[in-house]
């Protein structure tokens, strides 16, 4: 069972350009106060949006009170889900899980065999969160984990979930 909501966010697909100003703010609280200059360009592609602006792409966004409070995005050709993000005061509130809930329902549409993603193994609520959904680990890889500093220690964790 998710955790009570302090409050009910909505979850839908993002209207672009509409929603990419609410989407791009949401994704630079993840890095604070650090300017623009001193992120890596992965960091700053995700801050942008970069991806979701692009043919093939769709951004599942969870606002609440017109704000956005977490964004999921799937690549519509190859069925893979990235930058599930959720802002630090929404998290533990099973905003995560609805927009995920959201992403399996868009994709089965579109009748894929799977979905996949990749998370960083460090993410034990994200990775737990997968699991819970059905996904299982495909294997792990030595990365880098662009939201924070450089580790050794942080894989890339690939995933997958079979759709029916």
């Amino acid at each position: 069972p998710s955790p009570s909501l302090a409050f009910s966010p909505k979850i839908s697909i993002a209207t672009l350009p509409t929603d990419l100003p609410a989407i791009q703010d949401c994704r630079r609280s993840a890095y604070g106060d650090k300017p623009d200059n001193k992120l890596l360009s992965a960091a700053k592609s995700f801050c942008n949006a970069d991806q979701i602006q692009k043919e093939g792409y769709i951004c599942i966004i969870a606002k609440n009170s017109g704000s956005v409070v977490g964004t999921a995005d799937l690549n519509t050709r190859t069925n893979i889900v990235n930058n599930v993000y959720v802002r630090k005061e929404a998290r533990q509130q099973g905003i995560a899980r609805l927009m995920m809930e959201a992403v399996v329902e868009y994709a089965i549409m579109d009748k894929p065999s799977n979905l996949k993603l990749t998370v960083m193994s460090k993410n034990i609520a994200a990775v737990s969160l997968y699991k819970k959904m059905g996904f299982r680990a495909l294997g792990v890889y030595g990365g880098l984990d662009a939201l924070s500093s450089v580790t050794p220690l942080n894989f890339s964790m690939q995933m997958e979930k079979k759709l029916s």
